[in-house]
């Protein structure tokens, strides 16, 4: 029987954890698998790529495994109408010891010609589109709650949110956090402690609350969220140093926004992840450039009046808190 997957969609994590599956799959014993399975960036491959690859028989196995990224990827290398014709009518040619994977980074249109030509295989065709859950809803902490059972790990109340608020839709990244936390935790239940312990995105979330908070005037909650990351440890240098850096970051993408750049070419720009690059965005548009370059200024004269002695420096925040949410 001719199998084909087509996997597509932005969402890399579960979309590479499917692919190693079906390496996984080739052989029982390892050695064979990297024989039997060919990787080819499909931005520069040809027909003709296709046709020896997917031609070739397995070596001592059952069948083999071709896995052609991008294939069919936008841009100045975006495959043509006869190209996508000639895929599609090739997929019935496809030897059945062969298996063969198109991933795509982009989802496609429900009616692109590949995607129904993979359906039309019937059994032997499978879709699959990755996108990330959402933290609204509460689609990424279930998705969170669902991987930490998975792991063999139970969470105590409030953890998986959390985790999908501190770190948003970076499903690898969350997955990286759950393995630490379960390492840690050991056979009790990981806690919100835990989490705002071990996982640094916990206090930069608290940080980014109280800037937050600041922007939009609730000096009563700002004060609460340093109250917080107080008792939990903070020094209030680092504390200091963590409002510095979300302002500058607030700076650099006040000033992208004016040049017309989107999410994702600020992101990559600033070198943050797209999340919290978003909600840098909406926190950036309660402030003028003006307003931002004095607050910053205000930042760095903190800065030295702790570190010359001038002001004590939980003292110093507190003034410091004072004054922003008045910005």
């Amino acid at each position: 029987m001719i199998v084909i997957y087509l996997f597509h969609g932005e969402e890399p994590f579960q979309k590479s954890e499917r692919i190693a599956a079906l390496r996984a799959g080739i052989s029982a014993d390892p050695s064979f698998i990297d024989l039997n399975v060919t990787e080819l960036d499909g931005r520069s491959v040809t027909t003709a790529d296709l046709r020896h690859h997917c031609e070739a028989p397995p070596f001592l196995g059952e069948y083999r495994l071709v896995i052609v990224r991008d294939l069919l990827a936008k841009g100045a290398g975006k495959r043509d109408d006869a190209f996508v014709a000639w895929l599609v009518d090739y997929f019935r040619a496809i030897p059945d010891s062969t298996r063969l994977v198109l991933s795509e980074n982009e989802q496609l249109p429900a009616r692109h010609a590949v995607l129904k030509g993979v359906q039309g295989l019937g059994p032997g065709g499978e879709v699959q589109a990755f996108a990330a859950p959402q933290a609204r809803g509460g689609d990424l902490a279930a998705w969170v709650t669902h991987r930490a059972r998975a792991k063999g790990a139970t969470l105590a109340a409030g953890v998986a949110a959390d985790l999908a608020n501190f770190i948003g839709p970076d499903l690898r990244l969350i997955d990286v956090e759950l393995e630490k936390l379960r390492t840690y935790a050991g056979d009790r239940a990981i806690t919100q402690a835990d989490v705002r312990l071990l996982t640094p995105y916990a206090q930069e979330a608290n940080i980014f609350d109280m800037v937050d908070a600041l922007g939009h005037r609730r000096t009563q909650q700002a004060f609460a969220l340093l109250a917080r990351l107080r008792n939990e440890g903070a020094h209030p240098l680092y504390l200091l140093t963590m409002i510095v850096r979300q302002y500058r970051i607030l700076l650099q993408v006040k000033d992208l926004l004016a040049r017309g750049m989107d999410k994702e070419a600020i992101a990559k720009s600033i070198g943050l992840h797209p999340f919290p690059t978003g909600k840098a965005m909406d926190q950036a548009r309660h402030y003028s450039v003006g307003q931002l370059q004095a607050i910053y200024d205000r930042l760095l004269e903190t800065d030295v009046a702790i570190k010359r002695g001038r002001m004590e420096a939980n003292l110093a925040l507190d003034v410091l808190v004072v004054e922003l949410a008045r910005a």
